[in-house]
């Protein structure tokens, strides 16, 4: 935390970030503040501006402006929510006041906030990601056999769908309707049976379970996104599920998914049980606020 004094004279501006430092997806509160505001010709005119996207940060919530005097000094005051899902180090742009007397200050030196990616320095059995390193396959003659038996296969499949055609005529079969909300919800209470901690299947378990959030996500905002990687299906739900804490908090368990699929990352107990939680809560959210019955 940190204050920048802009200037020293009748009027004087500040700016507070706190904390500097956050992981993707926790949040920061940035504090705007000019005292020595008197309702004459030095009130303000325009207060400052800062949209609610820019340099890889967004803007999660604005208080309103708060206004109050201490021994004669009047001060106004305003806390803005901040949040980032990309990890790096993002400057706060310039910020500018006018006043009615038509004098502007500006904020240049404005702070930092820093980025952090999810900490793994706790895991275990921790794994980085390696890139895909692409094999060369040696040129091979075509054999004669692989034609036949492609013909044979096309034969064999035309006719299987000839029968089964044959056999829907005969007895039509009932229509399944798409998955509903309490069907998934179901669905997930019936992985903490199927994967009790104990025997160890955190692999197996973390692939089903967000395989149903991401079918049912699919469902309620109309789209496919089952080949988009962890990072491009985030961005396709992005501010579709729902308001802070449970975007972040399901964002995070895609990460942890991630973690245990393809680090090897062995997670706790607790973390196991938090999964249930945050997917229970993404249905209900998304449900309540997405999903449009026909």
């Amino acid at each position: 935390m940190f204050i920048l004094p802009v200037f020293a004279i009748a009027q004087q501006a500040g700016v507070q970030l706190n904390p500097d430092k956050i992981l993707i997806g926790n949040q920061a509160k940035l504090t705007l503040q000019v005292e020595n505001v008197q309702q004459n010709s030095s009130g303000i005119q325009q207060w400052f501006q800062l949209p609610d996207t820019f340099a890889h940060i967004q803007v999660v919530n604005r208080s309103a402006i708060d206004t109050f005097t201490v021994n004669g000094n009047t001060i106004l005051t305003q806390h803005i929510i901040l949040t980032s899902f990309d990890s790096g180090s993002w400057k706060i742009p310039v910020l500018t006041v006018v006043f009615q007397n038509k004098q502007t200050f500006a904020i240049k030196n404005t702070p930092v906030l820093t980025v952090l990616p999810a900490d793994v320095s706790g895991m275990k059995d921790y794994n980085g990601f390696t890139d895909i390193i692409e094999v060369p396959q040696p040129a091979k003659p075509f054999p004669w056999w692989i034609l036949v038996s492609a013909v044979l296969s096309i034969l064999l499949i035309v006719l299987l769908i000839k029968r089964i055609r044959l056999a829907k005529r005969r007895n039509p079969l009932p229509v399944i309707p798409p998955q509903s909300n309490d069907q998934v919800l179901d669905a997930i209470k019936k992985l903490r049976e199927k994967y009790p901690y104990s025997i160890g299947e955190h692999q197996a378990f973390f692939t089903e379970l967000i395989a149903l959030c991401r079918v049912f996500s699919d469902a309620q905002l109309r789209q496919d996104t089952h080949s988009f990687t962890t990072d491009e299906y985030m961005v396709a739900v992005k501010n579709k599920i729902g308001a802070e804490p449970v975007q972040t908090d399901y964002f995070q368990l895609l990460r942890l998914s991630d973690a245990v699929k393809f680090a090897r990352y062995i997670p706790t107990e607790q973390e196991v049980e938090n999964a249930f939680v945050i997917a229970t809560d993404m249905v209900k959210t998304m449900y309540k606020y997405s999903f449009q019955p026909k």
